[in-house]
């Protein structure tokens, strides 16, 4: 099972980063780009093509990683097909495009789950019934829509534990819900404990209506799915900068791959564990897609920093100097992968 793991592990990441390569890929050769290759993986060539067009393709021997490498991209250069040669918003759009795809890739897997877990129907943000006990029960009644948690939206009955995490006080939330027509505001309500296996809960205090699977409903549940995944990225990044996670809480390859087994031996293994693992990817991809744009030096987004940088001065650092920023981002890239990576083994050994 552990080597079955670590194969769909690498399979993962290597579609991801090639959609990733692929959209930076689709958006140059748009743009006039010269792509000089377009590689999957990393170290030397095990297979090279080159067709009719100047771009080289090839796969190499470390099955992760990968790159779409272009003219005039870490550098000045006055080729016609120069990366540096074109338009801020075209240099924008080139950068930003990788992330897209994975967010992209995210939906459609996404898509992919929901299709094979709809058959039961879709839980949705519309309340079905209150529990009794509940303080939420004064307020709350079926049929209520909840449109926001804490001051953020809910669209999908996932977002509501994503809202109730957001909030300053753990013990109450704020609530808007659609009735009748009107949006209703209840302020302070408290949340309601729960013991399930000596372990104790606090929720919400609902239970959520079921709704028949259709097209329209499908689509919406994996967009929004998708939008959750982000939401999660953003809360794990704002627990980790306000110091509500620590460092030794950050995880790398190591990590992914151990969360990938407990994944499919979830559920009872079987179909449930390879859609739980086709979530995981999902995630996987997206997060990808949110890091890398980061405005941190070497990330896509730390590139994209650059030409809002231009765009504000009207005028271009020089291209040696940008280089030199990416490359310490690259350095710090590295360590911090190294570092994770340690966690990961430690967390192993514990």
């Amino acid at each position: 099972m552990t080597v079955l793991i670590i194969l769909f592990a690498i399979f993962i990441f290597s579609v991801i980063i090639f959609v990733h390569e692929l959209g930076h890929f689709i958006a140059a050769r748009i743009f006039g780009v010269t792509v000089h290759e377009f590689a999957i993986g990393m170290g030397p060539a095990l297979w090279k093509h080159k067709g009719k067009s100047e771009t080289e393709y090839s796969v190499r021997c470390i099955p992760i990683g990968g790159f779409c490498a272009m003219e005039g991209e870490d550098g000045d250069s006055d080729e016609p097909g120069s990366f540096a040669s074109k338009p801020k918003f075209a240099r924008f759009i080139i950068l930003a495009a990788g992330a897209f795809m994975n967010v992209v890739l995210g939906f459609i897997v996404s898509l992919i789950v929901v299709l094979m877990t709809c058959s039961g129907g879709i839980a949705t943000n519309r309340v079905d019934s209150v529990v009794p006990d509940a303080p939420s029960a004064k307020f709350l009644q079926p049929g209520d829509k909840i449109v926001e948690i804490n001051g953020h939206s809910i669209n999908i009955q996932q977002e509501i534990s994503v809202g109730l995490s957001l909030g300053d006080n753990n013990d109450s939330f704020d609530i808007k819900v659609r009735r009748g027509g009107k949006t209703l505001s209840f302020n302070d309500v408290k949340l309601y404990e729960q013991e399930t296996n000596g372990v104790k809960y606090k929720m919400v205090g609902i239970i959520c209506a079921v709704d028949k699977p259709g097209f329209i409903s499908v689509l919406h549940e994996s967009f929004f799915r998708t939008v959750y995944m982000g939401k999660i990225v953003f809360l794990s990044l704002s627990m980790l900068l306000h110091g509500e996670a620590k460092m030794s809480d950050l995880s790398g390859p190591v990590g992914v791959v151990e969360q990938m087994g407990n994944a499919a031996k979830s559920g009872g293994g079987g179909l449930n564990g390879f859609i739980n693992l086709l979530y995981l990817a999902s995630f996987i991809s997206v997060n990808i897609g949110i890091m890398n744009l980061l405005p941190f030096p070497a990330l896509d987004g730390g590139r994209i920093f650059f030409i809002i940088i231009e765009f504000i001065t009207r005028r271009r650092i020089p291209a040696e100097k940008e280089g030199i920023v990416h490359f310490i981002g690259l350095i710090l890239l590295f360590g911090l992968m190294i570092f994770a990576t340690w966690n990961d083994i430690l967390r192993l050994l514990s």
